[in-house]
């Protein structure tokens, strides 16, 4: 006969997992990419916006 474990930190694992971030470093990470692709998006456009001016 087989039997399924059932572990018992699953439920505590689903809160995490819908709750909010509570990990501040995986927060400042997030965030920290979030302002990188902000500051690299507007270099971009204007890269695009000298190359469409000098030619």
């Amino acid at each position: 006969m087989n039997t399924l474990l059932v572990h018992e930190n699953a439920d505590s694992r689903l809160d995490k997992f819908n709750g909010p971030i509570l990990d501040h470093e995986k927060l400042r990470q997030g965030t920290h990419i979030a302002v990188l692709t902000a500051v690299a998006s507007v270099f971009l456009v204007l890269a695009v916006k000298a190359v469409y001016l000098v030619f």
